[in-house]
């Protein structure tokens, strides 16, 4: 029984680990795009920081680099939103 739960225990970790990681993703992510915005005097429509940064967060787990998934991701939310 008890290296059961050791084992559950292991399987268990990796997935909080991993929902960590995109918490810090996806926190990085919206204080770089709401400091842009400010920095150029203007407003992101409303769910575009969050849809974009899901999106890197997203795309980044799925191994692309930092900047891969920051072009894809850009290119996406300004298709969706149109350019800010």
């Amino acid at each position: 029984m008890a290296v059961l739960s050791g084992s559950t225990l292991l399987v268990a970790a990796p997935a909080s680990a991993q929902n960590m990681v995109v918490q810090i993703i996806q926190n990085q992510c919206a204080r770089a795009m709401n400091a842009d915005f400010k920095a150029a005097g203007k407003s992101p429509p409303p769910g575009m920081v969050q849809d974009t940064c899901n999106c890197v967060a997203q795309r980044i787990e799925q191994r692309d680099s930092i900047e891969e998934a920051k072009a894809f991701c850009v290119k996406q939310s300004t298709a969706k939103y149109g350019a800010v």
